[in-house]
């Protein structure tokens, strides 16, 4: 089972739809504009010799014009736009001009270290930024059939394998990215040589001696980011858990290190060993799942706590105030889930995917679409807010890239079998055993579990539909007068296995109502608190809707949960539900006998968590106290 090409998915519905019209008008413009104004593309212009002066900004910002030109792949071929074409072509022209004869790319060494390229893999960030360069080229000729980024990108590919590879050079990045990018190469190009190569990177990692070793050894390799050691090294030995370079990937147990690389390693990982009958890495990545999953993700499907590593530390370390919860690891969440789905046909991988989507990763861009966060905490006391752009912008296009291809986690297909993963409002079409069938999902999701799947194929034909069973699902009906049979059931989803007419109509109802989480005590800040969840989406408390600070709330589970739809935030669903408020009075003493303070009669009013800091910053919290 596989995504649809997004040519033939097109995204109806008045959620994801408002998002990509708001990518389109607002997203893609303001960034090209700061790409502009931070000198970004100024960059490939002096490395082409079309401007004077060095390098300006981090030494990866190549990577944000990637990722930039990626999402203005996806954008265009939702809706062809002049504006966003033109800033397209000045992206690519500008990308196109500065790359040396013999492929090589990244203005940071070209225009400051012109003698220093490869000598820091560990930290420098080359071949990450060449993945996120193929990762564009390939989008840009999927969606729009334009090969001049996908030229490039083959030309960066061929130099960089004819420096490493087997017989060659031993080296891979430090941040992991052209692994999974050279296996969407491969596909794209049909030339299995850069799927293989990913696969040598792959395996190479881990393994001792590394490289990188020898690389913190070299002064003048060390001297480009002097604190490498600091994050590769314990206790004054190499460790490489920071680059998840610890170990071999089948000996992984646990997710350790910086949460971007960490999933965008486990990404080509699950890529590599798809259709592959490699048992061991199979396990090895479904137990590093488990492990972030069961023990070091967020409610909101945020991951990485911690701002010293951008990532993990310890099972159950999940602070509320201080977590970091990059919007890009999330994202990253999105990718591997949907890999694993992919790979193993198992609905439970959507349910995580599913809940960093709508709230981990969503929760990174306003709903301006001009504004951003880096980190996403579950508890604000009036200190976030958001920003227009980052002196590190990796999150910006990073999310701009994943709106732009929401079709592409809504629905799959096999040669016999269509997937609903998420009713995303689309029509979508796929051959299926043979004969071209197209699809329309009516919904209002993920404010309603509710919607209609039509089916037409252009003849009758055999094929089986699967349809999610969420697992926040209460009772998933379904009203198919058409069916002679009972649905079965299947790795998370409900199974029609028939002949197909066109006419053939599906009312799903996935039960969706709010309820009560709790977390494991074990996550010592949530002890004795509750979060509040409906279908896909995690509520949060703020401070404009209450008229006092939340964390002065304390909520009544066994109270009702009145839903209403309001004209606040673009039309969210609000949750109101009672409970009592502390009265935030002065008082003469800072300590007081136990009930001497006043509690009153209030009524918490949640909204979804990823619309939060949206009418400026103001004190949130997910996770509420229980009276």
């Amino acid at each position: 089972m596989s995504s649809l090409p997004l040519s033939d998915i097109k995204i109806t519905d008045s959620f994801w739809g408002r998002w990509q019209l708001v990518l389109i008008d607002v997203t893609l413009p303001t960034q090209y504009d700061q790409l502009v104004e931070t000198g970004r593309i100024a960059n490939f212009e002096r490395a082409a010799g079309k401007k004077e002066g060095t390098f300006e900004g981090l030494w990866f910002n190549d990577s944000d014009a990637y990722k930039y030109a990626e999402a203005c792949a996806y954008a265009l071929a939702i809706r062809k736009d002049p504006k966003v074409q033109q800033c397209f072509d000045s992206v690519v022209e500008a990308i196109q001009g500065a790359q040396q004869p013999d492929g090589y790319l990244n203005t940071f060494f070209q225009l400051k270290h012109p003698n220093l390229k490869w000598r820091n893999l560990n930290m420098m960030h080359e071949l990450y930024c060449g993945g996120h360069l193929i990762e564009a080229g390939v989008a840009a000729f999927e969606c729009l059939g334009d090969r001049r980024l996908l030229d490039v990108s083959i030309r960066f590919v061929e130099h960089v394998m004819s420096v490493f590879g087997p017989g060659k050079r031993r080296g891979y990045c430090g941040h992991e990215e052209i692994e999974l990018a050279l296996v969407r190469l491969a596909r794209a190009t049909n030339e299995p040589k850069y799927s293989e190569f990913a696969r040598w990177m792959v395996e190479e990692r881990g393994h001792s001696p590394s490289p990188f070793e020898a690389e913190l050894a070299d002064p003048e390799a060390s001297a480009l980011w002097p604190g490498s050691g600091s994050l590769l090294t314990k206790d004054g030995k190499y460790d490489g858990q920071y680059a998840q370079d610890h170990a071999p990937i089948r000996q992984h147990t646990e997710i350790v290190g910086h949460a971007v690389r960490a999933m965008y390693l486990y990404i080509a990982a699950a890529e590599l060993g798809d259709n592959r009958n490699d048992n061991p890495l199979e396990e090895a990545l479904v137990r590093i799942w488990n492990n972030l999953t069961g023990r070091r993700m967020y409610v909101t499907g945020g991951i990485g706590p911690s701002s010293s590593n951008e990532g993990f530390t310890a099972d159950y370390d999940l602070p509320n105030l201080t977590a970091y919860a990059e919007t890009c690891a999330s994202c990253g969440l999105v990718f591997w889930g949907h890999k694993m789905l992919e790979m193993t046909g198992d609905g439970d991988y959507v349910d995580v995917m599913e809940r960093a989507l709508y709230n981990g990763a969503l929760s990174g861009i306003s709903l301006s679409g001009d504004h951003y966060f880096y980190a996403n905490p579950l508890e604000s006391r009036g200190s976030h807010k958001r920003t227009p752009w980052f002196t590190c912008a990796c999150c910006p296009p990073n999310i701009a890239r994943l709106i732009g291809s929401i079709g592409r986690y809504s629905v799959g297909s096999s040669k016999d079998s269509f997937y609903v993963h998420m009713p995303v409002g689309c029509e979508a079409a796929a051959t299926l055993n043979g004969v071209k069938v197209d699809f329309k999902i009516e919904s209002d999701y993920p404010w309603s579990g509710k919607y209609k799947l039509h089916v037409s194929p252009k003849s009758p034909v055999q094929f089986k539909l699967l349809l999610r069973i969420p697992a926040w699902s209460g009772e998933m009906e379904i009203d198919f007068p058409a069916a002679e049979d009972p649905a079965d059931y299947e790795s998370g989803y409900a199974v029609f296995d028939r002949t197909w007419a066109t006419g053939d109509t599906l009312t799903v109802d996935l039960g969706m109502e709010p309820k009560w989480v709790e977390a494991d005590p074990r996550v010592r800040d949530n002890v004795g608190r509750v979060a509040l969840t409906n279908g896909p989406l995690v509520y949060t408390l703020e401070a404009p809707d209450l008229g006092f600070v939340p964390q002065l709330f304390s909520v009544d589970v066994e109270a009702p949960i009145e839903l209403k739809k309001e004209k606040v935030l673009e039309g969210v669903n609000v949750l109101s539900v009672e409970g009592l408020a502390i009265v935030d009075e002065p008082a003469d003493e800072l300590y007081v006998p136990s009930g001497a303070n006043n509690s009153k009669e209030a009524v918490g009013k949640f909204i979804p968590y990823y619309a939060w800091c949206n009418r400026g910053s103001t004190d949130m919290q997910v996770w509420v106290r229980q009276i």
